[in-house]
């Protein structure tokens, strides 16, 4: 019939490395979605798996990192992949949302959703400000997003909608970073291969907070490791010289924050001693992509630090 929108072609793609019962909420949300299927990467034995017949289970046989999800990836046939965390579902409508996007945007090769980060008990966001996925992914921008969303630099990996052919084109993500930054990097090889990146914060999707995770030890040391790389792999000489120092200080501030001063000494030195896994990666982009890829990235940065400074000051006033 005349006037019928396309099927929407998606396919949900949910890592899973250790047992969390959120899975199970998160999979019964998706079953009131218009998917075509969900595929789940036993990255760890889940056990919530055991019995349903409403995903297909992928299992690696050991802890694969986000290399999890180019395996999804290349199974499933959709020309859409919804990439969701464990913990993580769109909200009723978000699906839709982000599928007009890319039909309305044939270059449009990834765009992420607003993540309200939610308290699994209370059912209260728990973030607000600088904290949130939100104030980065706007990169300053309060202004309306529209239909396809508002340009961005990265997109958060667990509540985002990436082009399968697009993701596929440029190799999905870098396995070599394990974890972390790797959303940073996608975005960027997207858009020297002329795929753009955006954000749509009109499809919102819950993330539930769990004090259960990765210490936030060991994500700050793969963050300074992984940025090491990302600079090595796609910046020009003489630029990455200049925004490495700024990148360092910036996480040697938040790891003396966090009380974690030997995951920024850590992170420098596995950046060279498991330098293997970056060799021969090296592609530096042009200027103007670098441009497009950073946006005003190191600003957010210092704004951050500015608002980081304010809460400090303002209580130690409080403390005085």
């Amino acid at each position: 019939m005349e006037g019928r929108d396309p099927p929407l072609s998606v396919t949900a793609v949910i890592p899973t490395v250790s047992p969390r019962t959120e899975l199970t909420i998160v999979l019964d949300a998706l079953r009131e979605e218009a998917l075509d299927g969900v595929i789940v990467v036993e990255n760890g034995p889940n056990p919530v798996l055991e019995g349903r017949e409403d995903v297909r289970v992928l299992r690696p046989g050991r802890n694969v990192g986000i290399a999890a999800r180019n395996l999804a990836a290349r199974e499933a046939d959709t020309e859409f992949l919804l990439m969701l965390d464990d913990d993580s579902h769109p909200l009723p409508g978000s699906v839709e949302a982000l599928v007009r996007a890319f039909r309305q945007d044939p270059r449009l090769g990834v765009v992420g959703g607003l993540v309200r980060d939610v308290d699994l008990q209370t059912g209260i966001e728990t973030e607000r400000g600088s904290t949130t996925f939100d104030w980065w992914l706007r990169a300053g921008n309060e202004g309306p997003a529209g239909e396809t969303g508002l340009p961005a630099f990265f997109f958060p990996a667990g509540a985002c909608m990436l082009r399968r052919d697009a993701f596929l084109e440029v190799g999905g993500f870098f396995e070599g970073y394990f974890h972390g930054g790797t959303e940073l990097d996608l975005a960027t090889r997207l858009l020297a291969a002329g795929w753009d990146v955006r954000y749509l914060p009109s499809a919102p999707f819950v993330h539930f907070k769990s004090a259960t995770g990765r210490a936030k030890p060991d994500m700050l040391r793969l963050r300074v490791r992984n940025q090491l790389w990302y600079f090595y792999r796609h910046f020009p000489a003489t630029l990455a010289a200049r925004r490495i120092p700024a990148y360092l200080l910036f996480d040697l501030l938040e790891s003396a924050k966090s009380h974690a001063l030997g995951s920024w000494t850590g992170g420098i030195r596995d950046a060279w001693r498991e330098r293997q896994r970056v060799r021969n990666t090296r592609h530096a982009l042009p200027r103007s992509v670098v441009r497009r890829a950073e946006m005003n990235r190191g600003r957010m940065h210092l704004r951050l630090l500015a608002d980081r400074a304010a809460r400090l000051a303002q209580s130690g006033r409080r403390n005085a």
